[in-house]
């Protein structure tokens, strides 16, 4: 399954194999939301099948700013219901829980009921972070998680699941959120010969062949553009 991210999929034998969960990580300002959409748009508009973008943080209309801000037009796309850029905040205002923390299982619900009606090929969840705000323990967060991630394999939906990580504290934010996933993407921020420069680091994937080499990624006009010839030490 091609993510349309310029180098990246010959990082990855051409994509994130089908079925599979993905995690993408790093700390704020590192074009993680920049990447899902990416991956949400895949080849639009000739793309087959249908993609869903679930945000719990972001509004719609903040995603639908960094979709024209690069040149990403999603609203004759939407028209046809095969792409759908849904704001979890939106649709619960007005049904009395909008300030009521969403756990896994009421998001599995929700997808559950999306997928009767609409079968989903490409989703993404943005983010974690936003979930694991509902759990006190970190036990039931990661049994919940694990729960979640085994339905979204069972339903065959090539998922992007968003973690937000802590600067320096971690790749992840708990610490075990790579382990249930099938693919482990890392993108951060380097300093090289006095310079800032981002990266990509793909730590793991199930059922590919992929390189473990960091990589400088560019934001361009287009959006995120990945140097798979060169590395960054």
């Amino acid at each position: 399954m091609q993510t349309g991210i310029e180098g990246f999929d010959r990082v990855i034998q051409g994509g994130f194999p089908k079925g599979t969960v993905n995690l993408i990580s790093g700390p704020a300002g590192r074009g993680k939301t920049l990447f899902a959409l990416h991956f949400f748009l895949g080849g639009a508009p000739g793309a087959n099948g249908h993609s869903m973008y679930l945000s719990l943080e972001e509004s719609r209309a903040s995603l639908q700013r960094v979709l024209e801000s690069f040149g990403m037009d999603t609203a004759p796309l939407e028209q046809d219901s095969r792409f759908m850029l849904l704001d979890m905040g939106e649709l619960r205002t007005g049904r009395g829980d909008e300030e009521k923390m969403i756990g896994f299982l009421e998001l599995q619900e929700f997808l559950q009921a999306s997928f009767a009606k609409t079968p989903i090929d490409r989703l993404v969840i943005d983010s974690l972070s936003a979930v694991g705000l509902h759990y006190r323990s970190l036990r039931e967060l990661r049994r919940e998680l694990f729960s979640l991630v085994r339905f979204l394999r069972d339903k065959e939906v090539t998922t992007v699941l968003i973690a937000e990580s802590v600067e320096g504290s971690g790749l992840t934010r708990w610490g075990f959120e790579q382990f249930v996933s099938d693919s482990f993407v890392h993108l951060g921020l380097e300093e090289t010969k006095g310079e800032l420069r981002r990266t990509i680091t793909v730590r793991k994937m199930r059922f590919t062949k992929h390189d473990t080499v960091k990589h400088p990624v560019r934001i361009t006009s287009n959006g995120i553009v990945v140097e798979p010839d060169e590395r960054v030490v």
